[in-house]
């Protein structure tokens, strides 16, 4: 992924965290989820408690990542340091070090044996420098990218070392089994739901953010019919090139297409009439979709139906340990042996794709206990 220059031209103003998520600011982690990258330097930071520094960008100046980098580690921006105070050396039982204020320290990333030691660090080098405190008392400070990590000890039994999840090896594998035999009775169990209320939905939209508009809607029932398919004119964006990419629908195939307020009537007709509506990631499809609706009862009767796919996915993924870096919904149906009707990032193919995944998942969820 490209990144920002090694030096920073202008330190970035340090806010809090609720003001960046009021702000919708997003960490360049949070950009690379969404397959983007920053076209500007961050607009603000926040230096969190071990001297690492978080740093937030505008979203409005992103732009799509490359597809060779969307899985990579994002590498963060050095912060600039302010100017060099004239050099000091104080006498020290390691030797001359150099004296620095603490801001300068935590700017390096210089800390005490002391604050090491409550991060879980040893030093294995001589000091780099040092700071005198108030007192007279001098403290030396090491270099914490040179220190070892020790490790670190299980948050539940307090005695082994971490293996997962801050667990030790067998405080993790005797979680992981409870948790296993509680997901395993929950997709093993008989629901009784009618398939022809039960709902799958996908929408392929003009980008990532709430502001953009729906392209295409798809829902199908529980029997693999097709309810409703229909294209979506935005009112708003005119072009939306990022997602084009994707799903490939351009502006000329959507322009003799209704919009999302004449299609309304028909979606609230068919949502109304479910028991169930399952997406593979409903946070953002929901976020679209509840604007058909006008009342906040109304939006919350939706959100009550919907049924994340890919969150059971995941946990599936998780409780079963399988080696899957990704848990997106070609993953899921590549675990499963599963073929793709259609192409995929379309809403019809992935609509038919999610049901195909979520019934590997819950075989009998149309079957009733008393059958």
């Amino acid at each position: 992924m490209e990144t920002l220059s090694p030096q920073l031209k202008k330190t970035p103003p340090c806010i809090s965290r609720r003001d960046a998520e009021r702000r919708s600011l997003l960490t360049e982690e949070e950009l690379l989820k969404m397959h983007l990258q920053p076209t500007a330097d961050p607009v603000a930071c926040i230096t969190k408690s071990d001297g690492t520094v978080v740093y937030y960008y505008n979203p409005n100046k992103v732009k799509e990542a490359p597809p060779a980098h969307w899985y990579e580690r994002p590498t963060a921006p050095k912060r600039e340091l302010p100017a060099e105070p004239e050099a000091v050396t104080v006498s020290t039982e390691a030797g001359e070090l150099r004296r620095i204020s603490g801001r300068r320290a935590e700017l390096l990333g210089y800390f005490s044996a002391e604050a090491l030691f409550r991060m879980y660090y040893e030093p294995v080098e001589p000091p780099v420098a040092c700071l005198v405190r108030k007192s007279g008392e001098v403290v030396l400070l090491y270099d914490k990218a040179t220190c070892r990590r020790l490790p670190l000890p299980c948050v539940k039994c307090g005695n082994a070392s971490r293996y997962r999840s801050k667990l030790c090896y067998d405080c993790y594998s005797e979680e992981l089994a409870e948790r296993r035999a509680k997901g395993d009775a929950k997709r093993a169990k008989k629901y009784g739901n009618d398939p022809k209320r039960v709902l799958f939905f996908d929408l392929e939209l003009t980008g990532v953010f709430e502001r953009d508009e729906i392209l295409s809607v798809s829902i199908i029932n529980g029997l693999g019919e097709v309810v409703f398919d229909s294209y979506t004119r935005p009112v708003r964006n005119r072009k939306w090139n990022r997602t084009e990419k994707i799903h490939g629908i351009t502006p000329a195939m959507v322009q003799d297409a209704p919009t999302l307020a004449e299609i309304a009537p028909r979606l609230r007709d068919i949502v109304d009439g479910a028991d169930r509506m399952i997406a593979y990631g409903t946070s953002t499809d929901y976020s679209h979709l509840r604007k058909i609706y006008s009342t906040k009862t109304e939006r919350n009767q939706l959100k009550d139906k919907l049924v994340d796919c890919a969150a059971e996915f995941s946990r599936f993924v998780v409780e079963h340990e399988i080696a899957l870096s990704h848990h997106s919904l070609t993953d899921a149906m590549a675990h499963f042996n599963l073929d793709w009707n259609g192409i995929a990032h379309t809403s019809a193919a992935d609509a038919q794709a999610c049901r195909l995944v979520f019934e590997a998942l819950f075989p009998h969820y149309y079957e009733s206990e008393d059958a």
